[in-house]
């Protein structure tokens, strides 16, 4: 079977062409990645992260606490740049009902996510869990010993599928 006969469009353009476009992206990675990065300290890239953090969830809750009934649920889902040093991107997403760890972990499988539960009537933001990406996670359990018991708790709950269940969603106080 010819595939160009099926698909002669496919072939219309010049291999350069895209050539070209990829050299362009790679020269521009290749130049940022060149210079010399600014060496900043653990505690600097946490500072500015809790701070960008923190703004972002007061914004999420002040948007949608007429929006939603008590309680609602802040998912925020991080994932890091495989492209840039030190970029941490987060999507904080607001819903009614809380999310199952098995849902978040087959649609955004390469994200860490978090969940808070916002009651409006006592104005109690709540962590229920947060977990790294299902890769990170059987590292974690290898290396117990490093890792905050609460994290090996949850880690170990959503591998069971017992965080799913509703009577396992203790928020930390």
């Amino acid at each position: 079977m010819d595939i160009k006969k099926i698909s002669p469009h496919l072939f219309t353009h010049s291999r350069d062409k895209f050539d070209k476009q990829a050299s362009k992206v790679g020269a521009a990675v290749q130049k940022i990645l060149s210079k010399e990065q600014d060496t900043i300290t653990v505690q600097e890239i946490l500072d500015a992260y809790s701070k960008k953090y923190l703004e972002e969830m007061e914004s999420v809750i002040k948007n949608n606490i007429d929006k939603f009934e008590s309680p609602f649920y802040i998912v925020v889902l991080s994932k890091k740049e495989p492209w840039a040093l030190n970029v941490l991107r987060n999507w904080f997403i607001s819903r009614q009902t809380r999310p199952k760890v098995s849902y978040l972990r087959s649609e955004y499988p390469n994200y860490m996510s978090t969940v808070y539960e916002v009651n409006k009537t006592s104005s109690e933001l709540k962590i229920l869990w947060s977990l790294p990406i299902k890769q990170d996670c059987a590292v974690i359990l290898k290396n117990r010993h490093l890792y905050d018991p609460k994290l090996i708790q949850w880690v170990e709950e959503a591998d069971s599928g017992k965080l799913d269940q509703e009577q396992t969603w203790n928020a930390i106080e």
